[in-house]
């Protein structure tokens, strides 16, 4: 049997409707993210809010530094596995096992994505259980216990192994049956299946990783009731999430579409001043406002057809196939190349999508300091980041592009300190400072006796 892989079929295929479909998504989500809510570009400010004592850049560093090491093995290991995988005669030997004698079967490509995937996660666990187990349990921000946690990552990771499974049977039933417009077929379906994803997330996801419960009468209610009726979503339902089950840390989010939608504030939050409160809770609206989760699954195909197509010209193109030894366009030899391609493109395409990512937030920020007039609150909230839970004013430039999904803490503030109607007359550093005693960290306190 010659060892190529099929051409791209036959002439009776219509694709010609799915490639207009697919670049008028494309379009839409370029349009989208272009055309938006955007902040103003923060004039040079003179101000000292930005900067910490001492003893606070001494228990971020000595917090932090530790992580950014487990951060960049972890991020090495998420791309050296599958490529391993793929590209070893170890790994082929073991996907030609799991592949078996057929030279298609959806059910053996996902078994192979599925055990890849489970290998590459296997490989980062290390870090992660070390991370939040060992040293956010020694760092006081872990509250759930080390099963409770595994149990958690193993939900998280074995959803994900289904997940990725799922999708690339999907895939390779896709390249058979339509070999020449797979790549825009599943383009619309991927945006589809994100929206789905988005509406339904609070319904079925969320009471999984984060159970809520409408947030109970009680004043705090009330304010952020003001906020939500002074930002034009009084019937939007307000839910506390019970993040204090697993973590020490704030957080607040709006999820779901339509029907669907809520704010959820982490418990943990309410333990904060009520103005800081209102900035988060107004900064999510904010979000809202923008409809930034709509305007997240319109890029879905932005990112999605490009990947598609380089797999389409370094996978599946004729004989490509023939290094990894793969019989036929979908056979399940080809999974192992899938994935090692799939997660250098994510390593590629995260920094990008992160730079879409912190446009949006500046531009939450910059609206709900329109809204709430209170830089002083926006302040405290951002430097209370630092101060309690260790986030880093500024991290470490490969960190920022990898994972930087928000604004740093330092430019938050100076946008906030710029965005005053007059910065003069902002609190001196050392009122934050004496505030911030009410909510540092034990670490920061003990620095500063």
């Amino acid at each position: 049997m010659r060892n190529s892989l099929p051409r791209f079929g036959p002439k009776s295929e219509h694709a010609a409707g799915y490639v207009v479909v697919t670049l008028v998504l494309v379009a839409v989500g370029i349009a989208a993210s272009l055309w938006r809510p955007l902040a103003p570009p923060t004039p040079p400010v003179s101000t000292d809010l930005d900067t910490f004592a001492p003893a606070v850049m001494a228990a971020v560093e000595a917090y932090r530094g530790p992580r950014y090491v487990a951060s960049a093995l972890s991020t090495v290991l998420s791309v050296l596995v599958p490529l391993l995988v793929a590209l070893s005669p170890p790994g082929r030997r073991l996907v030609t096992r799991l592949a078996g004698p057929t030279t298609h079967s959806v059910w053996r490509a996902a078994w192979v994505a599925f055990v890849v995937s489970m290998l590459t996660s296997l490989a980062t666990f290390p870090m992660a259980a070390w991370s939040r187990i060992v040293h956010d349990g020694r760092w006081g921000f872990r509250t759930q216990s080390a099963t409770g946690w595994l149990v958690d990552w193993l939900t998280v990771m074995g959803g994900r192994w289904l997940a990725v499974a799922t999708l690339v049977a999907v895939l390779m039933a896709a390249v058979r049956r339509w070999p020449r417009s797979w790549p825009f077929r599943l383009t619309i379906v991927g945006t589809l299946v994100a929206a789905m994803v988005v509406l339904f997330h609070p319904l079925v996801l969320q009471p999984v990783l984060l159970p809520s419960s409408p947030m109970p009468p009680s004043e705090t209610r009330d304010e952020a009731r003001a906020v939500l009726e002074e930002q034009g979503a009084a019937d939007l339902p307000l839910h506390v999430g019970e993040a204090s089950l697993r973590t020490t840390r704030v957080n607040a989010m709006v999820v779901g579409i339509g029907p669907t939608e809520r704010v959820v504030l982490y418990d943990t939050l309410l333990d904060l001043p009520g103005d800081q409160i209102q900035s988060v809770l107004a900064h999510e609206l904010a979000h809202r406002e923008h409809r930034d989760l709509l305007r997240g699954v319109l890029l879905v195909p932005v990112f999605l057809l490009p990947a598609l197509l380089v797999l389409r010209a370094v996978v599946f193109r004729p004989g490509a196939g023939r290094r990894v030894g793969a019989r036929g366009g979908t056979d399940p030899r080809l999974v192992a190349t899938v994935m090692a391609v799939v997660a250098v493109l994510e390593l590629v395409g995260g920094p990008v999508a992160n730079v879409a990512s912190r446009r949006a937030e500046a531009a939450a920020d910059h609206r709900a300091l329109e809204v709430t007039g209170d830089p002083v609150a926006k302040i405290a909230a951002s430097r209370a980041h630092t101060v309690r839970d260790l986030g880093p004013p500024s991290g470490p430039s490969w960190a920022h592009l990898l994972h930087g999904t928000h604004p740093s803490v330092q430019e938050r503030i100076r946008a906030a300190v710029a965005q005053a109607e007059d910065p003069d007359q902002l609190p001196p550093r050392v009122e934050f400072e004496e505030a911030e005693r009410e909510v540092a960290h034990e670490a920061v306190l003990e620095g500063l006796e």
